[in-house]
Order: C-alpha cells, then structure tokens, then sequence
C-alpha cells in the first residue's frame, strides 16, 4: 500500500511538473521602448496591456507627439531654439515611454 502511494504521489509532481510552463519573459529591448525597432507580436502585446492600464501617460505621448509635428511644421528655426525644444520633446517622449513600459524592459543606462 505504501508503494502505491509512493507511486501515485510520484506520478502527480511528474505530471505537475510537465504541465508547468515558464512565463513568458517580460522582457522589451530598449531599442523598442525608444521607437528604435519595431515590437515583435509578443512585445506589442504586452506594451497594449500596459496602455490600457495607463491612459493618462498615453494622452500625455500623443500630445507631445502633436507637439513636435506642429514645431517641425513651424517657418523658422527661432534662432536655434526650435532644434532645441525638438530635441527636448523627443527626450520627454522617451522619458514617459519609459515610465510606461518599466515593468517591461530592464534599464541599464
């Protein structure tokens, strides 16, 4: 009786064990964060769920993307100040995807 149980308890952590799946890695290279490269499926899934958790930060990168096509648009370079402010919204840009995607991606920078 004893080696029958031994044998059932046996077979359920081998069965447990095979049906156990790692999760998929919730890694995103910088370089998509950045808008560098475009996501893989499985990365685009992932930054959608976070999307959907944060509204807030993705009204906030839609605006500053409206912003930086209106400057680009603008007829003059303001004296070097238009380069810029480019430059500084880009750099905000990165900043909130960042602050979106953290849970994502591993920063080392």
């Amino acid at each position: 009786m004893k080696k029958l149980a031994l044998l059932l308890t046996v077979m359920m952590v081998s069965v447990s064990i095979s049906f156990a799946q790692a999760p998929p890695p919730r890694i995103i290279n910088i370089d998509v964060i950045i808008g560098n490269k475009p996501p893989n499926p499985n990365e685009a899934q992932l930054m959608r769920a976070e999307e959907a958790n944060h509204p807030n930060i993705v009204n906030a990168m839609h605006d500053i993307e409206k912003s930086m096509h209106s400057l680009h648009n603008a007829p003059d370079d303001f004296g070097g100040h238009k380069a810029q402010a480019e430059s500084d919204l880009k750099q905000a840009w990165i900043s909130l995807r960042k602050a979106l995607y953290f849970r994502l991606y591993q920063d080392t920078h």
